[in-house]
């Protein structure tokens, strides 16, 4: 989270636009930035079962990151994508598109007649609009911040339905789960090299030695932050 704050700063100060793709070290539990977490999820369940957790930058509702899925974070000017919503479907549209070269049904998903804003429950119980599907079912959730004249977009590719992982520890277990099986998707490398190949058709260049360096030394400030309960449980 440190690392894609300091990339929104960057797209801040000088307009860069960065895709990065990773992997979390262990099952980790995200809370969005302005979600209710102390009422919706059982914190102290969480903490008996040594469940990692952390507080996005981003908004949106809990999302269970397991080892063996994939996160990407966008970063750039909202100038590059004409503001945030054309960002969201833009940016949802080229991963879909990264998805059906490896065979996949994916499609961008239509807007709800009703949005469920932050109510209780996870980012992968319902599509809001935009999101990717393969075969019906939301395998891309995302949410975003914007600060001034940058955006961080991020979002979770899930390989597996981490629903039922997630509701264990809903402070009143009622979270949802979806409906029907869950479409394989392939392993985190061939979808990271489809994202990849997806982005560098559209003009995108690996990103210099030299950024890499600075950005993981202007993630420093940003740490604590992210590492202090008192900001992942503030709400």
């Amino acid at each position: 989270m440190a690392l894609d704050h300091a990339l929104r700063d960057r797209a801040d100060a000088d307009g860069t636009t960065i895709l990065r793709l990773y992997q979390w070290s262990g099952d980790t539990i995200s809370f969005g930035a302005n979600e209710a977490a102390t009422r919706h999820w059982d914190r102290a369940r969480i903490e008996a079962e040594r469940i990692a957790v952390v507080r996005r930058p981003t908004g949106g509702r809990a999302v269970w990151h397991s080892t063996s899925d994939l996160t990407y974070a966008i970063t750039g000017p909202l100038t590059a994508y004409a503001g945030a919503r054309s960002a969201y479907q833009r940016i949802h549209g080229h991963l879909a598109a990264a998805l059906r070269r490896l065979g996949l049904e994916a499609e961008c998903a239509p807007t709800p007649p009703r949005l469920p804003g932050l109510r209780r429950g996870a980012c992968f119980d319902v599509a809001v609009g935009g999101e990717v599907l393969v075969a019906g079912q939301k395998v891309i959730g995302s949410a975003q911040v914007v600060t001034r004249e940058a955006l961080l977009q991020h979002g979770a590719i899930a390989r597996g339905d981490r629903l039922p992982l997630l509701a264990q520890f809903g402070s009143e277990r009622n979270s949802s789960t979806p409906t029907g099986s869950w479409p394989t998707l392939p392993p985190v490398d061939a979808i990271t090299d489809a994202i990849a190949t997806e982005w560098t058709s559209r003009g995108a260049l690996p990103i210099p030695d030299e950024l890499t360096t600075w950005a993981d030394a202007a993630s420093v400030k940003h740490q604590a932050r992210y590492r202090d309960p008192l900001w992942t449980w503030r709400r």
